[in-house]
């Protein structure tokens, strides 16, 4: 009777435990012989309004695995990186590959994978000196709080979705980034004046929180209410610290939508005060956007956005992915409501 190790078995179960995780993102490709350094292949799929799409992207993985006799839950809880001894020979493989190879590590004892961009890594840690490197092995350290998870895979799709659109508009890749992020959007503010609406930017700049709130929302050119009525919110952004509107929305020409002349008067030191409790913006076409202060909580203002030369040649590149099947919108009929956030602890890798 034949037996089967201990560390066979172990990796035959977190291999099980993967395939399982990952069967949800994307179609498995195998190496009939391990001779590539890789263990497994993720040709990645999306949910499209006509089901779930195979793309253009195949995701390498190199797997690894971290027994609890070697590293106790305890351990990895308090410790930022799991470090693993790997070959140099290796490394410098995957630091020449023509497509990355993430490192994906098993740790038994949390019963979590972890996931990192191996040649990134390789890049930045050591750059061309790995192809140098007078040594066998050399330490590898994984966050760990790059967790595989749901969001991971959705970051790889987004990077695979990235440079196919850049590929296929023979575009920027700044571009496709942020036609990634924000095609609903830059469409939205495209089609607006067939659909006869208007797009505001309402911006909750808080004084007693570390975050300032921006909605894009869009109502209907001839509405007639007050400044701040009729705005269906398109678009939610928080954003940790403070926001650059005009830099976080390169695509957008800003506006004041009504003239301000601010009531001012002049304090004991000489200097000019407003009358009115509240701030003024300057934007960069120099129309003064006024916001009143709410009881030294926020002040809030409402700007008018249009789409700028910039934007009406993201516009084109969205229409042309649309013909191309490349990106799907929000059915305009749905709730269009979306949101980001932009904070330190939102922002990895994969």
């Amino acid at each position: 009777m034949l037996v089967i190790g201990k560390t066979d078995a172990f990796e035959q179960n977190y291999m099980a435990k993967f395939e399982l995780l990952a069967a949800e993102h994307g179609v498995f490709v195998k190496y009939e012989r391990d001779r590539a350094a890789r263990d497994i292949g993720l040709h990645l799929t999306k949910d499209t309004k006509m089901g779930k799409k195979v793309t253009n992207s195949l995701v390498w993985f190199q797997m690894k695995g971290v027994m609890t006799a070697t590293l106790t839950k305890e351990q990895f809880e308090s410790d930022e990186n799991v470090s693993l001894s790997m070959s140099v020979e290796h490394l410098r493989h995957w630091f020449l590959d023509e497509e990355p190879t993430h490192l994906v590590v098993y740790v038994e004892s949390a019963d979590q994978f972890l996931v990192m961009n191996l040649q990134e890594y390789i890049a930045r840690t050591w750059g061309r000196e790995i192809l140098t490197l007078d040594q066998k092995t050399a330490t590898v350290k994984v966050p760990a709080s790059s967790a595989l998870d749901k969001q991971a895979f959705a970051i790889l799709l987004r990077y695979a979705d990235i440079a196919q659109w850049s590929k296929a508009l023979n575009a920027d890749h700044s571009d496709a980034e942020l036609i990634h992020r924000d095609c609903d959007l830059i469409y939205a503010a495209g089609t607006a004046e067939e659909r006869s609406v208007e797009i505001g930017v309402l911006w909750t700049k808080w004084l007693s929180k570390m975050r300032h709130e921006v909605r894009v929302a869009e109502r209907p050119a001839d509405f007639a209410g007050s400044l701040d009525d009729g705005w269906e919110v398109i678009r939610e952004h928080w954003q940790y610290g403070g926001v650059e509107l005009e830099e976080s929305y390169p695509y957008f020409k800003l506006y004041a939508i009504t003239d301000y002349e601010p009531d001012v008067f002049t304090n004991r030191w000489g200097e000019q005060e407003l009358l009115e409790d509240g701030e003024v913006i300057t934007l960069k076409n120099g129309d003064e956007v006024f916001g009143p202060n709410a009881a030294n909580e926020f002040c809030f203002f409402i700007i008018g956005a249009r789409l700028n030369a910039y934007g009406q040649k993201l516009f084109a590149y969205v229409e042309t992915l649309l013909q191309l099947g490349l990106v799907d919108l929000s059915d305009p009929d749905s709730e269009r409501h979306g949101f980001i956030s932009i904070a330190p602890w939102h922002t990895r890798l994969v």
